[in-house]
């Protein structure tokens, strides 16, 4: 039963053990950004707090996971780490493969102390948040921005305030699970304290390599410079997380925070997360010269991905000076038609354009691209093959081929498990590591099996780095195996695939190490986590479309982007409920 007792000692702060696997990736860890910004929120209204950095504390233990392995302290040594005066353990779920392990901790935190109070939050939980109370031992969820959310709770707590009062949280009381409306977004972000990286060992991160971009040799630091994306995409979370809402900082202000943490803490390098950075050429133009302005000697990218439309001649240019050294274009597809069905509104004229202003700025240059889309066809596909060769010869320097995998609460996952080709069990979960992976474990694809699309990837691969780059010198396939494989030895890179082959053959390394270890679980264990999974979020999912809170899905995954997303996230964020669950986890 939930207690409503005031909140004592230090709020304990858990950066679960990241996962990883054999794939071909930059690495997908990197210094828990979110959990950062919650830290200095909480010490921001006056809160002490303690955090537990599982990867940080921990950077090369590995343990076998149902998919990969996990990078990190084990779970019994986070728990037995949890400061005896802490009534309040909150974890972060940013990716939905890292889920199954939180659920296993919350369960050895209750264990051995059951008066513990456990907040989950992160991109994973706003997606599911009944899903995660019914499925963990978790007492509230926070969905959506955290910051102002995390603090409001804990009054509540301490004052005795009802909790259906507290807006963005869910909660739950023996068999019932509550989800207030969400809060309203929060404009002035100018306003949020400061990630409090003083209390991660960010100096291990960049040591190992964890920084989910190209490696530079520098202290990193990731920076959020804008937050959400104006867009609505259909295999993308980001409509549901942060609504498709874009909002900037103060440029100015976004220079104020880099300088503080190269004089604080010594960083020189400013991995970018934004989700689309640059939409208004103003911003960026601003951004820059505030860089030069002030004589910073600094390296900056977006590895993540971003828009093309306003990046000329001018802005590149601007960009190169003030240090950046890479950034990523999205388009997904080469496929105009494609683009439409995916919601991508972003022209081939435009990308072209902006990969042509960013390479002749001597920028390194990424291109992502996706297949395996339910709607993709061998006819779509082929597309990709004449437009990577055309973005090679503009100077595109890497390329990533990724494999579809449904993330929940997109219109893409609806369509999908409404029409019964998910479900959510170990191999769901697993599946969304597979973006990097040389063969997937699944195809979502009507038309292509997961064979036929590893075929595509290797066609694309090899058109692309085989063509000449006419921007570059040595260039071509022997050039591009070379450059690969000296990422092994060079302690700085200058071209993601470098990074990405010395990330691929440690992991591939570790997978193998630990192929006869004791793992998180026994396998039994593993079975019987998972198998009651897929029978909780149905019965869920039928309940909010009975009460109009959620509606069907088009099972034809080409008609979606007919659609528009926002009238049915509105109802679905502002609509409290209540739901019994005989089933849920207590």
């Amino acid at each position: 039963m939930l207690t409503s007792s005031a909140v004592s000692g230090p709020v304990c702060l858990v950066r679960p053990p990241a996962v990883e696997s054999f794939r071909f990736v930059t690495s997908g860890i990197t210094l828990p950004l979110g959990l950062a910004y919650i830290a200095g929120a909480i010490e921001g209204c006056g809160r002490a707090v303690h955090v537990i950095d599982a990867v940080g504390e921990a950077p090369r233990r590995a343990t076998r996971y149902y998919k990969g392995f996990l990078v990190g302290l084990p779970l019994e040594e986070i728990v037995a780490r949890v400061p005896a005066e802490s009534s309040l353990v909150g974890i972060s779920v940013v990716f939905t493969h890292e889920y199954p392990a939180v659920v296993r901790l919350v369960e050895l935190l209750k264990k051995a102390r059951p008066e513990l109070r456990v907040v989950l939050g992160g991109e994973h939980v706003t997606a599911m948040p009944e899903f995660c109370l019914a499925t963990s031992k978790a007492d509230f969820v926070v969905c959506g921005e955290g910051e102002e959310t995390i603090v409001e709770l804990l009054e509540a707590l301490d004052l005795q305030r009802p909790l259906d009062e507290v807006a963005g949280i869910g909660f739950r009381d023996g068999p019932r699970l509550t989800v207030n409306p969400r809060r309203t977004r929060n404009r002035d972000i100018d306003a949020i304290p400061y990630p409090a990286w003083h209390h991660f060992a960010y100096q291990t991160y960049s040591d190992h390599h964890y920084i989910a971009a190209m490696d530079t040799q520098r202290l990193n630091l990731p920076l959020l410079a804008t937050r959400g994306c104006p867009y609505q995409c259909t295999f993308c979370s980001s409509p549901n997380t942060w609504q498709p809402q874009w909002i900037p900082r103060d440029p100015v202000k976004v220079v104020d925070e880099i300088e503080h943490h190269v004089r604080t803490y010594g960083a020189s390098s400013f991995p970018f997360q934004d989700l689309t950075a640059v939409i208004r050429r103003d911003w960026i133009v601003a951004f820059c010269e505030e860089v030069l302005r002030r004589g910073l000697d600094i390296r900056w990218q977006m590895p993540s991905g971003t828009r093309a439309e306003a990046v000329d001649a001018e802005v590149a240019d601007l960009m190169k000076r003030s240090g950046m050294v890479s950034l990523a274009y999205a388009p997904e597809s080469g496929s105009e038609e494609t683009r439409k069905l995916i919601k991508k509104r972003m022209t081939t004229e435009d990308l072209l354009a902006g990969i042509r202003a960013s390479s002749a700025a001597g920028l390194n240059v990424a291109v992502f691209t996706v297949i395996g889309f339910p709607h993709d066809t061998p006819a779509s596909l082929a597309h990709n093959l004449e437009f990577v060769r055309r973005v090679r010869a503009l100077g595109v320097t890497d390329l990533a081929v990724g494999y579809y995998f449904a993330l929940p609460a997109t219109e893409l996952f609806d369509s999908l498990y409404d029409a019964g080709r998910i479900r959510l069990d170990a191999t769901y979960f697993g599946h969304i590591l597979q973006g990097g992976d040389l063969v997937p474990s699944v195809s979502h694809c009507e038309s292509l099996g997961r064979l036929g699309l590893m075929r595509w990837k290797f066609q694309m691969y090899a058109t692309f780095y085989s063509a000449r780059d006419e921007t570059k010198p040595r260039t071509g396939l022997a050039a591009s195996l070379w450059r690969a494989f000296s990422g092994l030895f060079a302690s700085s890179h200058d071209s993601k695939l470098q990074t990405v082959f010395r990330n691929a053959m440690y992991a591939g390394w570790t997978e193998l190490r630990l192929a006869l270890t004791r793992g998180w679980l026994s396998r039994s264990e593993e079975r019987a986590l998972f198998s009651t999974w897929d029978d909780t979020f149905r019965a869920i999912r039928a309940k909010l479309i009975a009460r109009n809170i959620a509606v069907p899905a088009h099972p034809d995954t080409s008609r979606i982007h007919q659609g528009n997303v926002m009238k049915q996230l509105r109802v679905s964020h502002q609509t409290p409920r209540t739901l019994r669950l005989d089933s849920a986890a207590s």
